[in-house]
């Protein structure tokens, strides 16, 4: 079974690195023909992801020997705080919207790793530590963004709305409480469809590279199913709290009302 494995990713060569080119290209064409305005970033996304990976890639051997609790630790504290800038950037016009998402993802993280180590789903080493922890601040990172810029529209959609109530009385926070179960809501389809269509309609790389390793397939579900719930857990987490956090202070009309 292991040598299937080897026919999927071929190694590279000129015709691998001109289909790769293609696909994003291809993006790039119906980017610059529609003006959907998003080609500019997918190229340099995808540059970006480059360079990241290649120096990933030699950071692992080192991460995946280490058992020291404290660089681990430090290790997801440093993708955390990089990945609140990401969470600044989709919450644009949100106060604080980097700490709010450091805090939301920390929160996440912490809890989901916490129950994973007492449970043994997780050990103290870097080779099983790291990923884990990468692919929990990821999707924590991607909901929160999600969360802060649906935050955002529906505050400007609801400005008339949530002035007069705060002209009325309501705090910032009364105010806001309509928005709460909407945001979150919004925030989770990503991650419940992906729970509720695994193993129907896609079949996750996890998955399919275990059993092409030699797993058995009974264990490879089992794994998957961890991980899913493990990602649903950290996702709802982070999303509910950056909501609770960012609300209050999305709403930022003070001055119009005194004038």
């Amino acid at each position: 079974m292991n040598s299937a494995a080897p026919d999927i990713f071929s190694t590279f060569s000129p015709w691998t690195m001109a289909g790769v080119t293609g696909l994003l290209g291809s993006a790039w064409a119906l980017s610059a023909w529609q003006k959907l305005g998003v080609g500019k970033e997918l190229l340099w996304s995808a540059a970006r992801a480059t360079v990241q990976l290649g120096i990933m890639g030699f950071l692992l051997g080192w991460l995946f020997r280490q058992h020291q609790p404290f660089f681990l630790v430090l290790f997801l504290m440093a993708m955390i705080l990089m990945a609140g800038r990401f969470n600044r950037k989709r919450g644009a016009g949100i106060p604080h919207a980097y700490w709010i998402g450091v805090i939301s993802i920390t929160v996440a993280t912490t809890v989901t790793l916490g129950w994973m180590l007492l449970s043994g789903l997780v050990f103290w080493r870097g080779e099983s530590l790291v990923p884990i922890g990468g692919m929990i601040i990821g999707n924590a990172m991607n909901a929160v963004s999600l969360a802060l810029n649906r935050l955002r529209s529906e505050v400007d959609q609801r400005e008339a709305l949530l002035l007069a109530m705060l002209a009325l009385g309501a705090t910032h926070r009364q105010s806001m409480r309509s928005l709460y179960s909407m945001v979150v809501r919004s925030s989770l389809i990503p991650t419940i469809d992906s729970l509720k269509s695994v193993g129907m309609i896609h079949i996750p790389g996890i998955t399919a590279g275990m059993i092409l390793a030699g797993m058995a397939p009974l264990a490879a579900v089992s794994m998957q199913l961890v991980v899913m719930v493990m990602l649903t857990a950290a996702v709802t987490l982070s999303v509910s709290t950056a909501v609770l956090l960012a609300a209050p202070r999305a709403l930022v009309f003070s001055q119009q009302i005194e004038e």
